[in-house]
């Protein structure tokens, strides 16, 4: 799918204008094949994934930092596309994947046949957008805290992963081309840290073990 700017509003140069940031592409095929994992098989058993709703409808605005374009602003609305790619990556490391709103308890997650849980949550999300000399250069700091349980409720993992990129392109007419590199930006980041977060449960020999479903 072709990323779209969108004009949201007429404008002028005294007043400036605000163009929507398309953010519609998934990064979970390319992540896939930059996963490096010690291990050539999924992990077995089944996990429930629950995904903060701080991820989901994304509502911000991005102003300039830069005194060019600063009269500009660039609304970011992110619906699933955040808690989509984490379920897909989620899906490539583990066999089966059962996603619900809330953790489940122990006596929940026996009775789905599930060996443990992952939570994922939203800590830091900042993109930012310069234009200089003709070039508009947008940034993004992604974190997202991570916590994988068994099902005894025991911690197997705690930790964040983060993506911090960068893109680069022309400012366009009217400052409308500093949509598409925060577009980019954003985009980029998130795909560095689905790749932590992959290899990061991935390669770990506790997590592989409790995950074992009973009598293999």
């Amino acid at each position: 799918m072709k990323n779209i700017i969108v004009l949201t509003s007429l404008c002028a140069v005294l007043y400036g204008c605000s163009y929507t940031v398309p953010v519609t592409i998934s990064p979970a095929a390319n992540t896939a094949a930059n996963i490096y994992s010690s291990y050539k098989d999924k992990i077995q058993g089944s996990v429930v994934l629950v995904i903060d709703e701080n991820l989901r409808n994304i509502d911000r605005k991005v102003k300039p930092l830069s005194s060019a374009c600063s009269g500009h602003k660039y609304p970011l609305k992110i619906e699933s596309w955040f808690a989509d790619s984490i379920k897909e990556i989620t899906e490539v490391i583990f066999n089966r994947v059962i996603e619900q709103n809330t953790l489940p308890t122990k006596e929940q997650l026996e009775q789905m046949h599930c060996q443990g849980s992952i939570y994922v949550k939203l800590y830091v999300l900042d993109p930012t957008l310069r234009v200089c000399n003709g070039t508009a250069l947008a940034t993004c700091d992604l974190v997202l805290n991570v916590m994988i349980k068994d099902s005894k409720d025991n911690n197997l993992l705690v930790t964040t992963v983060r993506g911090a990129r960068f893109a680069e392109g022309g400012p366009g007419g009217y400052c409308g081309g500093g949509a598409k590199v925060l577009s980019d930006a954003i985009s980029l980041s998130l795909r560095e840290a689905m790749q932590w977060y992959a290899e990061r449960i991935s390669n770990s020999e506790k997590i592989r073990k409790a995950f074992v479903p009973k009598g293999n």
